[in-house]
């Protein structure tokens, strides 16, 4: 399967880049926005609340240095009550803070990969028809395949939609079951197309049909996961800057399209 899913790649490189760019590249790029957003949310106030405590505590130390208690046990006791407040302070900060982190960092991973999965899933339903034509050696283009995408584009976004969602909270848990579902649903985008299904029966009947096959599934989403990780430090070596995430788009939409080839494949050969 991934001998023809790289030759028809090779062989038509151009009609199915093109074609799983039109998703792609708006898909990533909101995604790298997401991802940037929430890193810029860490960099505010990180340690304002820390300065102010700590300024507290050395101006109380500085009190008892001049202004000491006239017994040698109301000293001691002063020092201790200090350097509880100190360690409770401290505490409170740490919660705090890494709560304050927590939120953005998890709010821009739940976007970017819901935002990733999206596009993924355009993408890949504007392949299948794509991708089944070249394979019989019938001429095809990017306009074809969007026109049978757009025919169904109802049942496409409400498919997509719910697979990204169901994806994206299986990837909170470990990173795993979302992997998992996301090889489960690797037929839906076809059902959709070719079938006429929706929703949650061709998230269903993805995960039925996929019996026997799940080794290639999986192979292909590795594939997506290791070119994902493979633009990210493809844009790494670049410069800060806004050609980062543009970088790393133009690297997934170059990429993308072989694994999702090799999807539409699978769909084809369990149809035979």
């Amino acid at each position: 399967m991934t001998a023809e899913a790289l030759a028809l790649y090779g062989k038509h490189f151009g009609a199915l880049v093109l074609t799983c760019a039109i998703a792609l590249l708006p898909a990533t790029l909101l995604a790298a926005g997401a991802v940037r957003f929430g890193l810029a949310t860490l960099g505010r106030g990180d340690f304002s609340d820390a300065r102010n405590h700590s300024e507290q505590i050395h101006e109380k130390q500085r009190e008892l240095q001049e202004k000491p208690p006239a017994s040698e046990q109301a000293r001691t006791e002063r020092v201790r009550q200090l350097g509880r407040e100190a360690v409770e302070g401290g505490a409170t900060f740490d919660a705090q803070h890494l709560l304050d982190k927590a939120v953005p960092i998890g709010c821009a991973a739940a976007i970017f990969v819901l935002l990733l999965l999206a596009g993924l899933f355009l993408a890949h339903t504007a392949a299948v028809p794509l991708v089944l034509e070249l394979s019989r050696g019938r001429l095809a283009g990017p306009a074809h395949a969007w026109a049978a995408a757009g025919s169904c584009i109802g049942a496409v976004l409400l498919t997509g939609l719910l697979s990204a969602v169901l994806v994206a909270f299986g990837a909170i848990f470990f990173v795993i079951p979302g992997f998992i579902l996301a090889a489960g649903f690797s037929l839906a985008a076809p059902l959709v197309v070719v079938e006429g299904l929706r929703g949650r029966a061709a998230l269903e009947r993805s995960w039925r049909l996929l019996a026997g096959h799940w080794g290639q599934a999986l192979w292909m989403w590795i594939l997506i996961v290791a070119f994902t990780v493979l633009a990210s430090g493809a844009a790494r070596l670049l410069p800060p800057g806004p050609w980062r995430p543009i970088a790393s788009a133009l690297v997934r939409a170059l990429l993308y399209p072989l694994p999702l080839t090799g999807l539409v494949l699978i769909y084809r050969e369990i149809r035979k």
